[in-house]
């Protein structure tokens, strides 16, 4: 097992814990011709992982692993037309078994210019990093927008299976969703009617390169280069979208819908198909559809089912990609469910249940998540997310979710 506290970490957390209360930004400056705002969070957790027995992915059985980052958020305008953003992270940790938003693991998997990330240490315990997480400037009226830099993109309208969120998507299991990492890309906003946006979408593609401190190239690829158009219309209570284009190395056409039926029952469905000239990546229909109810003032629950077009047939499938070398990312499966359940227990603790399932080998995740107010800006976290499936072993994967630890999580936010 590795090293779990160090000391800073430890002060660190302990000197935030007892922190006074703090509203807002601690630093405001403006008039009527300009606006600057400076907010920080601070985010550390521990974590717990049982990896599976008898296995050829991970070297140990258990792991104790940990991650903290401090993330300073910037928000400057100027007059009615101009506003920048920027979301810089300085993140300390372990070689992570859980990722944590924000953290250094989290920024790995974006595929992003290595410009703005900056190595500062690595050992084989701890592990350092600098990175902007997000930066743009925005010009535009109440007609239209131009977003240009790095900045989250999200066609998505379903929680847990979002075929329609291209850019680092959230997987189905992270509960905290506050910040989503941001990619190099031009947006262009245009209202065309009171009830119709237009959405105009270039994001940069890059090579993996192994030399470089986050994995990426510093140069675009412009091969990979995504170009989406898409539409959005209300019609009564519902949002229709649709898109297509260009996704890295594809193409895409697909559409949303959200809305509430009867004013009971919330409704989200969304998709797309995909065709690639690229042998490595498949083509096919991704279609998620969601269901959800407010039962009470104080409990939420959602249903959600979806079509993986792009997925193995049979794990058999996969084990045979994998052993090729062209195991393709994202889910394996072909279809999939999840339940979820949330519940206000007080109103300083919220828990909320996840029950995942791949139809495709039978594997299931159980997830709980228990969130804590400690107060105003200050609130503690527990994850626990435990697989069921058969495990993998020295000739197949077996299943999706039986390949994936047994992981305990405790997290500790700050907001100042």
């Amino acid at each position: 097992m590795k090293r779990l506290w160090p000391p800073f970490f430890c002060g660190a957390a302990v000197l935030l814990l007892f922190l006074p209360d703090r509203a807002g930004a601690f630093y405001t400056a403006g008039d009527d011709m300009y606006l600057l705002e400076l907010r920080c969070t601070f985010n550390g957790g521990i974590g717990y992982a049982r990896y599976p027995e008898d296995n050829f992915i991970y070297a140990d059985s258990d792991e104790v692993l940990w991650s903290s980052d401090l993330r300073l958020l910037i928000d400057a305008a100027a007059g009615d037309s101009f506003r920048a953003e920027a979301d810089i992270v300085q993140n300390i940790g372990s070689t992570p078994a859980f990722i944590l938003p924000g953290s250094r693991a989290a920024a790995l998997e974006v595929e992003r210019s290595s410009v703005f990330f900056r190595q500062q240490h690595e050992t084989g315990d701890v592990r350092a990093g600098l990175f902007l997480d997000s930066g743009s400037f925005s010009l535009g009226s109440p007609s239209g927008e131009l977003i240009f830099g790095r900045q989250p993109i999200n066609l998505s309208v379903t929680f847990y299976f979002t075929p329609n969120d291209f850019f680092a998507p959230f997987a189905p299991q992270n509960f905290y969703r506050q910040y989503k990492p941001g990619v190099d890309a031009l947006r262009f906003e245009k209202r065309l009617a009171d009830l119709t946006q237009f959405t105009l979408l270039t994001v940069l593609g890059y090579d993996e390169d192994p030399d470089s401190d986050s994995g990426w190239s510093r140069e675009p690829n412009w091969h990979r280069t995504s170009l989406l158009g898409r539409i959005t219309h209300i019609a009564g209570d519902y949002e229709l979208g649709f898109f297509g284009g260009t996704l890295t190395e594809q193409v895409v056409v697909g559409a949303s819908l959200q809305g509430d039926l009867f004013q009971w029952l919330g409704v989200r469905a969304e998709g797309n198909y995909r065709e690639t000239w690229k042998d490595d990546l498949p083509d096919g229909l991704q279609l998620s559809i969601g269901l959800e109810h407010r039962f009470s003032p104080l409990m939420i629950g959602r249903l959600e089912q979806m079509h993986n077009g792009t997925g193995y047939a049979s794990i058999r499938e996969a084990d045979e990609a994998l052993r090729a070398g062209i195991l393709h990312p994202g889910f394996l499966g072909r279809d999939y469910t999840a339940v979820d359940l949330s519940y206000e227990f007080t109103p300083l603790l919220t828990g909320e249940f996840l029950f995942l399932r791949n139809w495709t080998d039978s594997s299931q995740s159980l997830s709980v998540y228990g969130l804590y107010s400690l107060s105003d800006e200050s609130e503690l976290a527990l994850t626990v997310t435990l697989p069921l499936g058969d495990e993998p072993d020295f000739v197949s994967l077996n299943s999706e979710f039986g390949v994936l630890p047994a992981r305990f999580t405790l997290e500790y936010r700050h907001y100042f």
